[in-house]
């Protein structure tokens, strides 16, 4: 007995019956199960549930006769409630899956870094003006104290808790061995130590091929402990302690 699902066909599939020729080769070609030969009525039919919207028929039809729409289906408005967002979670809950993109998202989130405007008309090396405009991208991470004091001999007194030196101002953020590959990794690794600033483990364990990497490495501990033992600590310029997290969209462990 066939679940009944709640989704409605995201495409039409529409077969002209002056055109087609019940050649099948739409079923062959078809990955996704759309197109099937009804025995009982001799005729090519759709299950248009599962059609996707790829077009790979309609290219491979010998006479033309199929035409892919989208199923013009309307929702109530509603700002929050929009069709994607409702279908999105009737997939969710149906499959008992999630959902998954390659090449990026597919949503309409706005990709904050290509509205990022890098003025450099004031970067030169050596600064145009040295004396005045001194330029230093050096930062210093740990804990600062509220005041500092200096002896006599103008010796620093005050006692200063570890800091991290970088070179660049910019940190790589956590994405763990698991939620992304081993090549992710080891691109993030190369680049903070080519650049002089740190990458995060995020909390799926280090690989033994990245802990020459250990000076610009941040190795991440949450509740879960995935990976943590005594040469995953050793093995890091800083170890992070994770308390919460909002960053995944309530998921699980896969970024899309």
């Amino acid at each position: 007995m066939t679940m009944k699902s709640y989704l409605p066909p995201g495409f039409i599939v529409e077969r002209d019956p002056n055109r087609c020729v019940q050649c099948k080769v739409c079923v062959n070609q078809c990955s996704f199960g759309v197109h099937y030969y009804d025995e009982d009525e001799k005729v090519v039919k759709a299950h248009e549930q599962n059609c996707v919207g790829c077009h790979r028929c309609v290219a491979f039809c010998p006479t033309n006769a199929l035409t892919i729409r989208h199923n013009p289906l309307e929702y109530r408005a509603n700002v929050n409630w929009r069709p994607e967002v409702v279908e999105d979670i009737l997939k969710q809950a149906e499959s008992g899956g999630m959902l998954l993109t390659g090449m990026g998202s597919d949503k309409g989130h706005t990709i904050y870094w290509d509205h990022l405007l890098l003025n450099a008309s004031q970067v030169t090396n050596p600064s145009i003006d040295p004396l005045r405009e001194p330029m230093e991208l050096s930062t210093f991470l740990g804990r600062k104290p509220d005041r500092v004091e200096f002896d006599s001999a103008g010796k620093l007194k005050t006692v200063l808790a570890p800091q991290v030196r970088i070179e660049t101002p910019i940190m790589f953020s956590a994405m763990s061995y698991g939620a992304v590959s081993l090549n992710v990794q080891k691109s993030l690794a190369r680049a903070a130590s080519e650049l002089g600033t740190l990458w995060n483990t995020g909390e799926g364990g280090l690989h033994p091929s990245l802990q020459r990497y250990a000076a610009n490495t941040i190795v991440q501990v949450a509740s879960g402990r995935f990976g943590v033992d005594a040469d995953y600590l050793h093995n890091a310029r800083i170890v992070e302690i994770k308390i919460g997290q909002g960053a995944k969209p309530g998921i699980g462990g896969h970024l899309p």
